[in-house]
């Protein structure tokens, strides 16, 4: 007997659509200037450069905080090779895209030791407003989901928090998110541009779980748009999803597929999206992000701890 998987639940359907919808916010930001597809390299790299210091007590205390990043005598070069294959991407086009990265100032790339993210622009003006534009983003994400009553209880801080709010602790945590949402994307779009261009077409369609229309459309120029994408390639990704079965075109403009929401890897991808929302909340609390809000005041009331 073939196996029907019960419909997402209102609570699971509006966390994906929020997961959805931050993971969109960031992509379509960039990182201190840089597209979107630049943004998720350099967040790759870094992510893999500081992967041994956050497993690190002491570490996570010294380099959390927005004004202290992790210097480059302790970050881990990655190779090339491998942020290619965490991305998705051919090794090509990651090594033509550093090469223009490195020069800009962006990346280090070493044929011998490997690629990094250096510690003077990690504290750059432009990648530090970054991060703070993330963080608003971020702590409106919380509010939305308090207002909502949609977040698990919260485990308590595991560090005190003396002095503010460790901002580039929860940058990281930010980056873990966004780097899992797109390659859960990846698996259903077939290539990272392609993913980018689906969480958009998700992102117009998915309505309210109480909605009777749960498949709104859009133009690829707004897509584009919403993405951060040049519409050229928005268009050329958007007919790779129209001719697999992915999206459809209406009147109206791109939209799911008619069935899509009903196939299992979708309703299982759902599931992920919100299970990673609540792992990101999980794991800010642990770091002590949301008892540093709490304290700071932010508009926001206690969460119940777990």
């Amino acid at each position: 007997m073939k196996r029907v998987m019960a419909f997402p639940s209102p609570r699971v359907w509006s966390l994906a659509r929020l997961s959805l919808g931050f993971t969109l916010d960031e992509v379509a930001a960039g990182l201190a200037g840089l597209d979107p597809m630049d943004a998720l390299l350099v967040l790759a790299i870094n992510q893999a450069n500081i992967a041994p210091l956050t497993r690190d007590p002491d570490a996570r205390r010294a380099y959390g905080g927005l004004e202290h990043a992790a210097p480059d005598s302790v970050r881990r070069p990655a190779t090339v090779n491998a942020i290619a294959n965490s991305l998705g991407v051919p090794f090509e086009t990651a090594r033509r895209r550093l090469k223009r990265l490195e020069a800009a100032g962006v990346c280090q790339v070493s044929p011998s030791a490997g690629v990094m993210v250096p510690e003077a622009w990690l504290t750059s003006p432009a990648y530090l407003d970054s991060v703070r534009a993330a963080h608003e983003r971020l702590v409106k994400l919380y509010a939305d989901l308090l207002a909502a009553d949609l977040l698990d209880p919260l485990p308590p801080a595991a560090y005190a928090v003396d002095d503010g709010v460790p901002m580039r602790g929860a940058a990281r945590l930010i980056a873990d998110f966004i780097l899992r949402s797109v390659e859960n994307l990846h698996r259903v779009a077939g290539d990272l541009t392609s993913a980018l261009a689906l969480l958009a077409v998700l992102d117009a369609a998915l309505e309210p779980a109480d909605s009777a229309v749960r498949h709104g459309a859009a133009s690829a120029s707004s897509l584009a748009r919403r993405a951060g994408l040049p519409g050229e390639t928005m268009r050329r990704h958007l007919v790779m999803l129209i001719e697999t079965g992915v999206c459809a075109r209406t009147a109206q403009g791109v939209t799911v597929a008619p069935d899509l929401l009903s196939r299992p890897h979708i309703q299982a991808l759902i599931e992920e999206h919100a299970a990673d929302l609540q792992r990101l909340f999980a794991g800010l609390a642990e770091r002590g992000v949301v008892a540093a809000w709490e304290r700071a005041g932010a508009g926001l009331a206690p969460r119940r701890r777990a």
